[in-house]
């Protein structure tokens, strides 16, 4: 009937691969977006909205023999997940029956029943080889972590990435000049009720950020580069244990300026500092006389 004709409905551009044979068996990465205010404080809570997601998720592979699940990560706006498909399986048929199950079962207890949980279609990409699938495995895996949060600072706001709730604790800033001499101690100093915070860019900062790694201490990373660029696939085990903060400084870049600007973030914000070694006369001495950090140096 001509009076039910919607043009915006009916020519909808299909994000499907005219070429591929989607019930021919094969792994796929995917990407279901659901609408933005349906978790949080004006939708259901992220815990509820994880646990439907994620039993609904599991029982796809229960209910059909030839849908073998992979990694997959429930985030409060979208779904990613990577599933193979045995030969005869489609994976329209996987979605809609998940997508659909999920609405159900919010609506059927009453959680919002007359609002719509999920974007219309789906995103899918095709996996190719066994180093697309660990990249992709690895991407899924960080995503909880790379999702930017706001973070109230003294000065300001930041963006960080990973545990916000250290930013709570006692803050020991970590500096050290480029060139040491021999037998500086580099030994970071321990203290359990701390955090330790630095942009660990100096080759002897590299160092103690290893050792602090390496006893499993909890730390402030403010590295040069954007946290949307950042590859935090080497801290994978510091962020699931909640150990680490990333957080984005001001001119986030390899520039002198910017060390400067991330070395003056790293102290107006620590609560002692921890210097090994300070080269007279160069730009951490300099930084340090002219805000006057003298007095928050712990030896």
């Amino acid at each position: 009937m001509a009076g039910n004709y919607d043009p915006e409905k009916h020519h909808r551009r299909s994000i499907r691969l005219n070429t591929h044979d989607y019930s021919g068996g094969g792994m796929y990465f995917v990407t279901i977006c659901a609408h933005r205010d349906w978790v949080g404080a004006r939708g259901i809570s992220p815990v509820l909205w994880q646990k439907i997601i994620e039993e609904e998720w599991l029982r796809t592979a229960q209910l059909r023999a030839q849908v073998h699940l992979d990694e997959f990560v429930v985030m409060p706006d979208h779904f990613h997940a990577l599933v193979r498909l045995d030969r005869g399986e489609a994976l329209g048929d996987v979605i809609g029956a998940f997508k659909a199950a999920v609405s159900r079962k919010f609506h059927r207890d009453g959680i919002h029943p007359a609002r719509t949980i999920w974007h219309r279609n789906y995103y899918e990409r095709i996996i190719r080889d066994a180093e697309e699938l660990e990249r992709t495995r690895i991407y899924i895996r960080m995503n909880p972590w790379k999702t930017p949060v706001d973070l109230p600072v003294v000065g300001g706001s930041v963006r960080a990435a990973g545990n916000p709730a250290l930013w709570n604790f006692p803050r020991i800033g970590i500096l050290c000049s480029r060139n040491i001499p021999a037998g500086v101690n580099c030994t970071p100093p321990v203290d359990d009720d701390a955090v330790y915070i630095s942009g660990f860019h100096s080759p002897p900062e590299k160092e103690i950020f290893a050792a602090l790694q390496a006893r499993r201490a909890r730390i402030i990373y403010c590295p040069a580069w954007p946290i949307a660029e950042a590859s935090l696939m080497p801290f994978e085990g510091a962020l699931k244990e909640n150990r680490l903060l990333v957080v984005e400084t001001a001119g986030a870049d390899a520039s002198l300026a910017s060390a400067r600007r991330r070395n003056e973030f790293v102290m107006r914000q620590a609560d002692r500092l921890w210097i090994p070694h300070c080269t007279p006369g160069g730009m951490l001495d300099q930084l340090v006389a002219s805000l006057g950090m003298q007095n928050k140096q712990v030896r």
